[in-house]
């Protein structure tokens, strides 16, 4: 709804407390939501193994002539899961052993190359072989986890507790169900820690990200998305020092629990959403928060009484009862949410390819992760940049085709492994791209009372079609099928986004009629950008209590 940036700007909609917010709250999260969610990476990573053959030491081989003796090739390479059959002599005999031209499997463990990684989850526990899926499980199941947990936290915030509370009850459950599995062996146990530490992961970085975003004025929204993008992005580059530097899972499980610690430290300064506190009829302390804002801006003149005065006929006009089932009601907003969320579920999945075939120089897994991270970096200035100047939706359509085309030249680079890394590169580069400008989009489409829900759901069928990505990558269809699967569907949301509204320079949607209403006047087919977006402002609808609204607007502004 219009009037409710009309009175942020009375109170300040940019100025030193929305930088402040921006800065110093909002970008430090998203910095440690990035950091602690690619350090998963480094705690699963399977590096080359081969069956533990005793005997060496009684004999005067090196251990890699010993297993070049005892571990059969298949294809060039080690076998994994087998050795040959070992039968020692009888003391005094030439030979002290004799090989079998015999397989058999690793009855008595393994061994790893420790060159990179001197324990992970899975040469702890032996995770090779026939439970080689369990690796794959874990991922998924965290994925699992951040989806379930993405459909259920943002509800109960629009419903009950709000953002904050949700932020740090989200907080909590992270690190309690993340620490212990550092000292847990069982499969069926870190499945289900993973699972319920997965549940609040997605939530803290969206209760934070939304809280902020609705205290900026529309012109300010793709700068604070691009902080919070940057900062995100710096953490899973900065992830690459630490997993190298500390090659045990274990401590990297610990590292991963002490951002969620620290972000108690803003229990006194992150505020609550106001647009929220309206939303739920808490209009003394909508006011309370609007006034810190002012008094952070400078803005002195403005009183409580003219503030709860305002926000009481922005409050009659307010949906009472909210559900996420009331987008059914209104046809346009219903087509809108669809498409929005079938462009998640497709972005997410195109994202998580190239996050976990970050192996693509096999020779060295940490400068992989290092060169596919910092290719993110471009994405978004080049995002803040389209998005600000050629607008969302036409933003939006060129970044799916330009992903297509890059996932169909994967399918040709597959030998050439630092062709495939550029390629795969530029892969992410524009997926993080599209995770930013869908990320706009939602919060710009969706009505207030279910911003954070709608944004959650899209999280959800994101982070649920993520659950499919290690099965992808390693399907019976080669290596080429992944590639080829993600740009039909990168093409299919190109089209589709063509029939979403250019939400640049409109006001945020109030309520689920402002969201119905939204481009109103902006025709489909027209593309609207930086330069004439005046051209198509919404049509103003003089209704009685908004004409209350203005006039008192008015009359502040002249007293200030």
């Amino acid at each position: 709804m219009k009037d409710f940036d009309e009175l942020m700007t009375v109170v300040g909609s940019h100025g030193p407390y929305q930088r402040w917010l921006v800065y110093g709250v909002i970008a430090p999260i998203s910095f440690f939501i990035g950091f602690t969610g690619n350090l998963l990476l480094f705690q699963l990573k399977v590096p080359d193994h081969w069956c533990h053959v005793p005997g060496v030491e009684n004999t005067s081989l090196s251990p890699e002539e010993w297993k070049n003796l005892t571990i059969p090739r298949e294809s060039g390479e080690f076998s994994s899961c087998s050795r040959y059959k070992v039968e020692w002599l009888e003391e005094g005999a030439e030979e002290p052993f004799l090989i079998h031209n015999i397989t058999e499997d690793c009855e008595q463990g393994w061994e790893h190359d420790t060159s990179e990684f001197l324990e992970t989850m899975a040469t702890k526990n032996e995770w090779f072989c026939e439970r080689k899926n369990y690796i794959n499980h874990i991922y998924s199941l965290t994925q699992a986890g951040h989806a379930v947990g993405t459909a259920i936290f943002p509800v109960i915030a629009d419903r009950f507790t709000g953002r904050r509370i949700m932020f740090y009850v989200a907080l909590a459950i992270h690190a309690v169900f993340t620490f212990p599995i550092a000292w847990v062996s069982n499969y069926g146990i870190v499945y289900a820690l993973k699972f319920f530490a997965g549940l609040a992961f997605e939530t803290v970085n969206m209760m934070s990200y939304i809280s902020g975003f609705e205290f900026l004025a529309p012109e300010e929204r793709t700068t604070g998305s691009l902080v919070t993008f940057v900062a995100w992005t710096f953490g899973t580059c900065l992830t690459s020092p630490p997993g190298w530097l500390i090659p045990r899972f274990q401590y990297l499980v610990v590292i991963s629990c002490i951002p969620a610690v620290c972000g108690f430290l803003y229990w006194r300064y992150l505020p609550e959403s106001p647009r929220w506190l309206l939303s739920q009829g808490k209009i003394s302390e909508c006011a309370t928060n609007l006034l810190l804002v002012a008094r952070s801006n400078h803005k002195t003149e403005v009183t409580r009484m003219q503030l709860e005065a305002d926000l009481r006929i922005l409050w009659n006009r307010q949906e009472k009862e909210v559900s996420l089932l009331e987008v059914l009601r209104y046809p346009k907003l219903r087509v809108r949410a669809l498409i929005l969320l079938f462009m998640s579920a497709c972005i997410f999945l195109s994202y998580g390819v190239v996050f976990l075939g970050v192996t693509v120089l096999s020779s060295n897994f940490f400068l992989s992760h290092f060169v596919l991270s910092l290719s993110e970096l471009p994405s978004n200035g080049l995002g803040w940049v389209w998005t600000h100047y050629l607008g969302r939706r036409c933003t939006c359509i060129l970044s799916f085709l330009t992903t297509a085309a890059f996932c169909v030249a994967a399918t040709f680079c597959l030998e050439d492994k630092w062709v495939m890394l550029a390629v795969a590169a530029c892969i992410r580069l524009f997926s993080t791209q599209l995770i930013y400008i869908a990320t706009i989009q939602s919060a710009e489409i969706f009505p207030t009372p279910i911003r954070s829900t709608g944004f959650a759901w899209m999280v959800v069928w994101g982070m649920g079609a993520m659950i499919a990505t290690p099965y992808i990558l390693h399907s019976e269809y080669g290596e080429s099928f992944p590639y080829w699967f993600l740009a039909s569907l990168l093409l299919l949301c190109a089209f589709l986004g063509i029939f979403l509204p250019e939400t640049i320079g409109l006001p945020l949607p109030q309520t689920f009629q402002d969201a119905e209403e939204l481009g109103k006047g902006r025709p489909l087919m027209t593309w609207i950008h930086h330069w004439n977006q005046h051209r198509y402002m919404p049509v103003s609808f003089e209704e009685p209590d908004n004409l209350e609204l203005k006039k008192g607007l008015n009359i502040c502004e002249k007293e200030n």
